[in-house]
């Protein structure tokens, strides 16, 4: 998926997983959940990230947005012009009862996408 880097409400910034946002031109997916993706555009190499792409049931999100951390990167990329590639799927999204149990499954994502991207170095 491709799209212009957009301004969020500043969540994931706030709870230490700045997010890239990028608002869909369309009202369904194909696929929805957290995966590891490699974000093209940035850098000569493809940077390493973690996605949600759905509705963000916990904030009471009513659209689906693509939200990417990326992994060890801080730079401010308003307005750039993007390439998503999906990696790997790592959950489903869910809504979880406050803030805190997200921003704990948020941890376990990033590590999972690293793990992810170590192993696929070592091959």
């Amino acid at each position: 998926m491709s799209g212009r880097v957009a301004r969020g409400d500043q969540r994931g910034r706030q709870w230490g997983f700045p997010t890239a946002n990028i608002y869909l031109h369309r009202e369904l997916s194909p696929v929805l959940g957290v995966y590891a993706v490699r974000v093209h555009g940035l850098a000569e190499q493809a940077l390493p990230g973690v996605a949600n792409l759905g509705v963000r049931p916990t904030v009471d999100g009513t659209r689906t947005l693509l939200e990417v951390h990326l992994l060890d990167f801080e730079q401010d990329i308003y307005r750039k012009q993007v390439k998503v590639e999906f990696c790997q799927k790592l959950r489903e999204e869910q809504r979880f009862e406050n803030v805190d149990l997200l921003r704990d499954q948020i941890t376990q994502d990033v590590l999972k996408a690293r793990e992810y991207f170590r192993a696929s170095e070592e091959r």
